[in-house]
């Protein structure tokens, strides 16, 4: 059984990567706007969202 934490990081590792897809072929913005979206979007936000849980 997979555990909520990991439900919320693989889910936002997924969402990451269709972000990505979607900057990389439908803008022309630089590549480190695609490198902090994955960063924000698969790093951060499910870090803040799984600690907010805990407490």
């Amino acid at each position: 059984m997979v555990s909520r934490e990991n439900q919320v990081i693989i889910g936002f590792g997924l969402l990451a990567l269709f972000i990505l897809y979607l900057v990389a072929t439908l803008t022309t913005l630089p590549t480190w706007v695609s490198i902090a979206v994955v960063i924000v979007v698969g790093v951060i936000v499910p870090q803040v969202i799984n600690n907010s849980r805990r407490e």
